[in-house]
Order: structure tokens, then sequence, then C-alpha cells
């Protein structure tokens, strides 16, 4: 059971980190324009639409939200990583730094590998 949840704070924290990351270290900050409101069984989503420097206009579904901050033609701030444009979120959305989940990472990893060494020397 250990060895399960070790595995799954690892993976978690390591997704997050290596989406995160290059957001936090050259993410270029531009307005997105919300051109569409769905909703979802948890709340409503919003379509946003973001043009990077140099390229074509993106979109980017985020939410849920109880209360979506803006309605169609509203704008909301975005963060997107330049040499990979698909990849964005919201300001919000990202942490502050990574020492948090590369401290979550190191520490998930040694359980899953003490949880490993337990297991074979247990079959030996």
């Amino acid at each position: 059971m250990v060895l399960i949840v070790g595995f799954l704070v690892f993976g978690f924290s390591a997704g997050f980190y290596f989406h995160s990351s290059p957001l936090l270290k050259r993410g270029v900050r531009t307005s997105a324009v919300c051109v569409n409101v769905g909703q979802v069984a948890e709340g409503s989503v919003l379509l946003l639409e973001y043009t990077p420097v140099g390229g074509p206009a993106r979109q980017y579904t985020v939410g849920p939200f109880v209360f979506p901050p803006v309605a169609v033609g509203g704008r909301l701030d975005v963060i997107y990583d330049p040499k990979r444009p698909q990849e964005v979120t919201l300001p919000e959305r990202l942490p502050k730094g990574t020492r948090g989940l590369l401290i979550t990472m190191l520490v998930s990893g040694a359980v899953v590998a003490g949880c490993v060494t337990a297991v074979v020397v247990a079959a030996n």
C-alpha cells in the first residue's frame, strides 16, 4: 500500500514539476479572451484564446469554476511557454517555486526505494 501511495505521490509531483518548471523559468504572460463558456457537472469551463508572440492563435480550456471569473468577451491573463506555446496555465495555478515539488519527489522516491528494498530483502 505504501509503495502504491509513494508511486502516486512521485508521479503527481513529477508531472506537476515538469509542467510548471518551464512556465516558471521562461513563461510569457499574455492576455487571453474568453470565446466560450461551457457547463460540466462540476461547474463552468472557459475556452480562452491567446496569441503567442510570432505564432497563430491558440485555445486553452480552463475550469471548472463555480463562479466563472469572466464571461464571453472578457479577458484573463495566461502564462505560456514560448518554446512550447501549447503549454499554458493561469498565473494563480503556478507554484511560487519548485523547491517543494523537488522535495516531494525526493521523499516519495526514497519511500518507493525503501519499499522496493524491503520487498527484495523479504523475498530472499
